[in-house]
């Protein structure tokens, strides 16, 4: 059984190719469609009845057809020579399927022929004792692979099926070349190999096959992407459960030796990894969420209910939190991700404003490239961060201070909830530092119809 792919297109084109070309010569020669079968029929009919007609003259019947017989012999022709009269010379037979051209010819007065699969003419020759017509039926295969023509045609044949052979290599080659170099980078994957890439070791080419190329490096790169990343939370999700489980060995042995402010250190720390977890599940989660059960939301009642949990966050140390909006603000979408996905800003950003300053949540509809969208910019008054990390703090378990100490805040996965419930609804987030100071952080999501059914939560 034929398994590679490059020799079943090779063989399948030659093939095809090679049955075409038989199939061709073999129609062309039945049905006259050669150059030599089509001046046979107009010139050398007519010649063979200017001799037929001279043999009878000077010879009588027993030479005209001993010439009739040669020419069967010779020639592949089955002829017969009619008289004035209108009887064959000699009693010799009509050949078959001649009668009618026969009768044409002699009504009209003219040479007829006909080149089909069967190919039979009559040429007219006047004499002044009256009219001579030579019916004739020929058989064309007979005389083309006859002596010469058979060699002829077999070289043909030949030199059509070699030219055939060598473009259809060169077609099985083109289109199997980048098939293999595909299946070559597979296979390094599949061993663990992530780097490597399809599209240099494919000639340079725009067709399909270069665009699946290009398709699978992207492929490759996301995978190695996203394993990549996996490694590094896994990384940070050890060190940040290391910190807080050292904290705890060290709370539990001080509560073993009578120390009670210990037991509140314990209960901080199991606090913190609770949340911790909570965030990660829901990090987790949101990559397999069922994207069919989204509904109608109106964003305006998450941002109050977040605004008013915030307020009471942020009262201790003489900070507010406003909400303005306008417009419906609208959308479809999930509703328990959304609320964490406003927290985690908001609390972010009562958490870094300064004393005495407000956080601002101004929600609005716009117009955007892919229809409405919904954007709500959140800003505080606090210190900002670099231009280096404004597109990093989206990351999970980045942190903009060098040091990881739980002062330095939070878990690190708030912001990174934050985009991927952006994304999850065809959104985007995005973090610049404010003239006035502080940090503003802006999330846009696809707007719904006004007429659409809302859900207040």
């Amino acid at each position: 059984m034929i398994r590679t792919i490059y020799t079943k297109i090779f063989l399948w084109f030659w093939g095809a190719t090679t049955a075409v070309t038989v199939c061709v010569l073999t129609i062309t020669a039945i049905s006259g469609g050669t150059p030599e079968g089509r001046r046979w029929l107009a010139h050398t009919l007519e010649f063979y009845a200017q001799s037929s007609v001279e043999f009878y003259k000077n010879g009588g019947v027993e030479r005209v057809n001993a010439y009739l017989d040669d020419l069967k012999k010779n020639a592949g022709m089955d002829a017969a020579l009619i008289g004035p009269d209108g009887r064959a010379v000699g009693g010799r037979m009509m050949p078959p399927w001649t009668g009618d051209l026969e009768v044409e010819a002699r009504m009209s007065n003219e040479s007829k022929f006909r080149a089909g699969l069967r190919w039979a003419g009559a040429a007219v020759v006047v004499r002044p004792e009256g009219t001579y017509i030579l019916v004739a039926r020929i058989y064309p295969l007979r005389g083309y692979w006859r002596g010469y023509d058979l060699k002829v045609g077999l070289l043909r044949l030949a030199m059509a099926i070699l030219a055939a052979g060598i473009l259809c290599f060169l077609l099985a080659r083109h289109i199997a070349a980048p098939i293999r170099a595909l299946q070559t980078a597979a296979g390094k994957i599949a061993d663990g190999d992530l780097s490597v890439r399809a599209t240099p070791s494919i000639a340079p080419r725009e067709d399909e096959l270069a665009d699946l190329a290009r398709d699978f490096d992207r492929m490759a790169e996301r995978i190695e992407s996203l394993l990549q990343k996996q490694k590094e939370m896994l990384g940070d999700i050890s060190h940040e459960l290391r910190s807080p489980l050292a904290r705890l060995r060290v709370s539990t042995e001080l509560a073993r030796r009578g120390d009670r402010e210990a037991l509140e250190s314990i209960d901080a720390d199991i606090s913190r990894l609770d949340e911790l977890i909570g965030q990660i599940l829901l990090l987790t989660r949101m990559q397999s969420e069922d994207r069919k059960s989204k509904e109608p939301v109106n964003l305006m009642t998450v941002l109050e209910g977040v605004a008013k949990d915030a307020r009471v966050e942020a009262a201790p140390e003489g900070k507010t939190v406003t909400l303005s909006a306008t417009g419906n603000c609208n959308l479809t979408g999930y509703p328990m991700l959304l609320r964490s996905c406003f927290e985690n800003i908001v609390r972010n950003a009562v958490k870094y404003t300064k004393p005495g300053t407000e956080v601002k949540i101004v929600a609005a509809e716009e117009a955007g490239p892919g229809g409405r969208m919904v954007r709500v910019e959140v800003a505080d008054h606090g210190p900002g961060v670099p231009g280096e990390s404004l597109t990093r703090i989206f990351e999970a378990f980045y942190r903009v201070s060098d040091s990881r100490e739980r002062d330095s805040g939070g878990t690190g996965l708030g912001l990174a909830i934050a985009q991927k419930v952006a994304l999850v609804h065809g959104g985007s987030i995005e973090a610049c530092n404010r003239s006035t100071g502080g940090l503003a952080v802006i999330v846009r999501l696809p707007a719904q119809s006004v007429n659409a059914k809302v859900i207040y939560l």
